[in-house]
């Protein structure tokens, strides 16, 4: 069975905000485009007002103390490299980690029927040479080293000198370097950040599965809903 993941929490003076109820509504999409008996975990500061049918999980670290090494603009997503801990293996034996803030459009079965340890998403699109953050698949516990290993006054300046980028995204692409199973490689995988698509259209990307918005415009704005019509029937409850 397959874990669904995502996290929401909140840092005192940082402008991106994530609600119960975005998360609700990711938990539907799953629902509606992965048709086998999976979970749907959320790990939280803050369990308020998520559906019943959402397992939420206490916030087992943060690292308020950090920032991104591209700036301040972006956000600081450390705390998400516990999935890689030992005691992540409360989350089942496959998770698949998801952004709040991506729009689900079809079927989800094809992105988890996979035999490695790790799936991660690269593509050459990506302004920076990375392995994705907010979307992939792990089997807890096979890669443990990448918590083990992150050293928060270290690892995040080490990353960005070889040329990784990002928080968690930019220590996990740095040690997981080489790694051959990406999404990327794979034409049928369907995973598009929103502004490779076509703006103004009634209808999802054509092969698209999910498709990653930004945190500044995320797909609850309404208008990033004017600019992608196509969002309303694939955002919802």
């Amino acid at each position: 069975m397959i874990t669904f993941v995502t996290w929401k929490w909140h840092t005192p003076g940082v402008a991106r905000v994530f609600l119960s109820e975005h998360v609700n509504v990711l938990r539907a999409m799953v629902s509606r485009h992965y048709d086998a008996p999976h979970r749907f975990v959320c790990i939280t500061d803050d369990p308020a007002g998520l559906d019943p049918r959402v397992e939420a999980m206490p916030l087992p670290v943060r690292f308020d103390e950090l920032t991104n090494p591209r700036g301040a603009r972006f956000p600081n997503c450390y705390c998400r490299l516990w999935n890689f801990s030992r005691d992540a293996a409360v989350l089942g034996e496959r998770i698949f980690q998801l952004d709040i803030d991506v729009v689900i459009t079809a079927a989800l079965r094809p992105l988890v029927e996979y035999s490695e340890d790790f799936v991660g998403w690269t593509d050459k699109r990506f302004e920076t040479h990375k392995i994705a953050g907010g979307a992939y698949m792990l089997r807890t516990g096979s890669w443990p080293e990448i918590w083990d290993e992150f050293d928060p006054s270290r690892s995040p300046a080490l990353a960005k000198a070889s040329g990784f980028f990002g928080s968690d995204q930019g220590w996990m692409s740095y040690r997981l370097q080489g790694q051959k199973a990406r999404y990327g490689r794979w034409k049928g995988a369907g995973l598009m950040k929103i502004n490779w698509t076509e703006p103004h259209a009634r209808q999802a990307p054509a092969g698209a599965r999910m498709v990653f918005t930004s945190g500044e415009n995320p797909p609850w704005h309404s208008a990033v809903q004017r600019r992608y019509p196509w969002i309303k029937k694939h955002w919802r409850l």
